[in-house]
């Protein structure tokens, strides 16, 4: 019967069990190098745990912390699978985006038009408003604020010219 090497120490942990921990992985990883690795990620695990307390089954408690990394390197991977397919899935819209110039020419639109807003009646933005950012018919802003729909189209008419004129700065 072979005796087990001692662990009382990570050193010896380390000389007396990690070929041993090589060869496990290696049984289970496709990849020689994969199976390195996660040798090393065990012991740097292992390091950087704090104080070392020497285990009764040496190769039971290894197995342990290798088999919590494989664990953590597959979740790792779905993650990092999903989010190539997601990017994948969003470089077909890429040709599709505005350029940086148009959506700063939106964005200098919008600015204009919420300086034409804060100028305009209360009524008028109340209108213009529920018209463009609501959605209302003219006879349901008509309906909504108890006035005609003659009355919503003035408003909304004066609301455009505020707006057009904000955005025209020849005006």
């Amino acid at each position: 019967m072979k005796a087990t090497p001692p662990a009382d120490s990570l050193a010896s942990l380390y000389k007396g069990y990690h070929g041993w921990l090589l060869v496990w992985l290696r049984q289970r990883l496709d990849c020689p190098h994969n199976a390195a690795d996660t040798a090393q990620d065990t012991f740097m695990r292992l390091l950087s745990a704090g104080s070392y307390v020497a285990p009764r089954e040496p190769r039971a408690f290894l197995a342990t912390v290798a088999r919590r990394l494989l664990i953590d390197r597959g979740r790792r991977q779905k993650l990092e699978q999903a989010y190539r397919e997601a990017l994948a899935r969003h470089v077909e819209y890429l040709d599709q985006a505005p350029s940086p110039e148009q959506m700063l020419a939106a964005l200098q639109a919008l600015e204009h038009i919420a300086r034409a807003l804060d100028l305009m009646s209360v009524r008028a933005r109340e209108v213009f408003i529920l018209r463009h950012l609501e959605g209302l018919s003219h006879a349901e802003i008509a309906a909504r604020l108890n006035v005609s729909t003659k009355t919503v189209q003035n408003h909304l008419v004066q609301a455009l010219l505020h707006c057009h004129a904000a955005t025209d700065p020849a005006l």
